[in-house]
């Protein structure tokens, strides 16, 4: 393989793991360092999975939109909810991208850049701070080296719970008029935790249908859940043609956070190193902030004064939503799980935005734990009762 302008090295960012994390980082790059060589590594044939990524108003700062834009392959005014006993509409731009799109926007990007290069179907070995081990035995070198091999490389929770769901892309027999999604559904039967259905319209004839859940256990039958959107397909408003693409995920919500970034070795980036929002499972607000700081700073002060406050808000933000999730999934259960959900989405419009990007004021945060907390008056939470089968 041939090496890039400086014989000594391979190039400049190696970046290892080719899903949402590393290919905003390839993007940033490209905008704001373009002399830069940058090497994507990835296991499979192409990027980003098999995933849909969504993204809201507040998720994408200002400044990083002139390179983010281009990922923007799905776009609504806002998004609906439903529960039990009420409903919501959430104003402010709710937009998604699909793996496909992930791919195809990166693979136009290095197309266009002879020091941008990608290889698929290549199985890193190890990490460290200058080099990658290919399962081949073959040594890379870089200045920098980002691991953001996603969640089967994080940490492992000591307790919490995950958000896990199955998603169909279905063709519709019928068109119908959805203007935007729905982000929660509870209108069906409750089990596993708190339920619910969350539904994109990708089109007049073509929408996503999920059965989510937020459960104190990873346990997950595809099958039995895939039949069951397809018989509750009818009651959401959808007549099902076909099914063109399944999607499953698993991801760990922790009840303490997983961030805890080191100065040496490979900067772990993504999921594994704690850049997501532990209580959502969204991660395009805290990888798109990364992704600019790496391009904004030269390679050796990436570890400077502004990594410090990158670093400082993140934990702060991520220390406070995993403390949440503690509290639902070591308190709320069932029926009372349910209710937290809804109790929540009694805040204002921006707060709820605020939270999905990670940007929490104090304000905020005593709104969410106080104002109408379900948890008051106090003692409440103590009556709960646990799952038998609750991770401890």
């Amino acid at each position: 393989m041939p090496a890039f302008a400086n014989s000594n090295l391979d190039a400049d960012y190696l970046l290892v793991g080719g899903g949402l994390q590393n290919a905003l980082i390839l993007l940033a790059l490209a905008e704001r360092q373009p002399q830069a060589s940058v090497l994507l590594l990835e296991r499979d044939t192409a990027l980003g999975g098999n995933h849909i990524w969504s993204f809201q108003a507040l998720d994408v700062p200002e400044s990083t939109r002139s390179w983010t834009a281009q990922l923007v392959e799905y776009c609504w005014p806002g998004y609906q909810l439903y529960f039990a006993e009420s409903a919501r509409w959430v104003e402010g731009v709710y937009r998604a991208c699909s793996s496909e799109h992930l791919d195809r926007v990166v693979q136009q990007v290095i197309a266009t850049r002879p020091n941008m290069r990608l290889l698929t179907n290549t199985t890193v070995a190890h990490c460290d701070a200058s080099s990658v081990t290919l399962a081949n035995g073959q040594v890379l070198r870089g200045q920098v080296v980002i691991d953001a091999r996603g969640p089967d490389h994080s940490p492992q929770q000591r307790s919490g719970g995950y958000q896990k769901f199955v998603g169909l892309e279905c063709q519709l027999r019928q068109p119908v008029n959805m203007k935007a999604p729905i982000l929660m559904d509870t209108r069906c039967t409750q089990r596993d935790g708190f339920r619910f259905h969350y539904v994109l319209p990708f089109a007049a004839d073509r929408v996503l249908i999920e059965d989510t859940y937020f459960s104190n256990t990873p346990e997950l039958n595809v099958d039995a859940l895939a039949a069951e959107i397809m018989a509750d397909a009818g009651r959401l408003g959808f007549d099902v043609e076909r099914v063109l693409r399944t999607e499953v995920g698993v991801l760990p919500m922790p009840a303490w956070s997983t961030f805890h970034p080191q100065k040496t070795g490979a900067l772990i980036a993504g999921y594994a190193g704690g850049w997501f929002n532990p209580g959502t499972g969204y991660s395009f607000a805290a990888a798109v902030r990364l992704a600019e700081h790496i391009a904004n700073v030269p390679m050796t002060e990436i570890y400077g004064e502004a990594w410090q406050k990158l670093v400082r808000h993140q934990r702060i933000q991520s220390h406070f939503l995993a403390f949440l999730n503690l509290m639902m999934f070591g308190f709320f259960h069932d029926s009372k799980r349910a209710k937290l959900m809804e109790r929540f989405y009694l805040v204002a419009d921006v707060v709820v935005h605020r939270f999905f990007a990670m940007e929490i004021t104090l304000v905020d945060m005593w709104r969410i734990m106080w104002v109408g907390a379900p948890w008051t008056p106090k003692g409440w939470a103590k009556r709960a009762t646990a799952p038998a089968n609750q991770l401890r």
